[in-house]
């Protein structure tokens, strides 16, 4: 895991003249699974977005794959899978329904749905609207649709936002089978210290616009990435182990 799948270097982004992200950097290996923490408007999601390509840096540069996010867009995303902000479905349709509609999207109208369906634990295709889905089915359909194409990149945005205990711990288990057993990288952004501790590689703190501090999380627990966490706010600095 030496090469970077996903980088950000001296990364800017504002708002109506406020910034959000501030010579922001990172770079995260290939086959990790990377937790991004902050607090509440932090930049998170938009460092998400700038990864994507959804959004134009103000300054610096985002890439994924060796590919600049902004330059090379369209390929950015046909490698990526992305769960940004709230999914948006076709809520007469069922789940199988939804999904075959982004294949057919992606170009892959004779990939079957079906296994990433059974992946992300959701009912047998049929079964029903997703105007009648839980917030936490269709975070689990979002799930899927973002690892329908076989991406080699997640950009995955409070994945684990209403699923019950049970949910969050199969959904981290998934994530790290994907990363061993498929090579994915995958950069999520969750509150869910304990989550956290148990599905990423690797964390880091994003605060004041950047990248403050970073750990691996073997052998941390939830409450010392808690401890870490809290530690990093009141103004910890980079140092590349934590």
């Amino acid at each position: 895991m030496n090469q970077a799948a996903i980088s950000a270097k001296g990364l800017c982004r504002s708002f109506a003249g406020k910034e959000v992200l501030r010579d922001c950097t990172l770079s995260v290996p290939r086959g990790c699974v990377y937790g991004l923490l902050g607090r509440n408007g932090a930049g998170k999601t938009t460092l998400l977005k700038l990864l994507a390509g959804l959004l134009r840096p103000t300054a610096g540069t985002a890439g994924v794959l060796g590919l600049d996010s902004i330059r090379d867009r369209e390929a950015v995303l046909r490698r990526v899978g992305c769960l940004i902000e709230t999914p948006v479905f076709y809520e007469h349709l069922s789940a199988e329904e939804n999904l075959r509609l982004h294949l057919a999207c992606m170009g892959m109208e004779e990939r079957d749905p079906g296994p990433e369906l059974a992946l992300v634990g959701l009912p047998a295709p049929g079964e029903g609207p997703v105007s009648a889905f839980s917030l936490g089915m269709r975070q689990r359909l979002a799930v899927a649709r973002a690892i329908l194409h076989r991406p080699e990149v997640l950009l995955l945005d409070e994945p684990m936002n209403g699923l019950d205990p049970v949910g969050m711990r199969e959904l981290g288990a998934q994530l790290r089978r994907l990363s061993e057993e498929r090579g994915v990288t995958v950069l999520l952004s969750s509150h869910l210290l304990s989550e956290l501790a148990r599905t990423a590689h690797r964390v880091g703190v994003l605060e004041g616009g950047r990248i403050v501090r970073e750990t691996d999380t073997a052998g941390l627990s939830a409450g010392g990435l808690e401890e870490y966490f809290l530690s990093a706010l009141k103004g910890g600095i980079s140092d590349g182990n934590g």
